[in-house]
């Protein structure tokens, strides 16, 4: 019965941080995107259309 426990205690704990860790791939990279963004607009400005 203890062995049961601690299985479901892992499985909570591994979906619990695979939650978190996919909320942080995300998150963290968009807040350096952001910083980024007028730098990256500067280097690469964005074509204008020909009319």
């Amino acid at each position: 019965m203890a062995s049961l426990l601690d299985l479901y205690i892992a499985a909570v704990s591994i979906v619990f941080l695979s939650i978190l860790g996919v909320i942080a791939g995300v998150a963290i990279p968009g807040l350096f995107l952001a910083a980024a963004a007028p730098w990256l607009d500067w280097i690469l400005p964005v074509r204008k259309k020909r009319e």
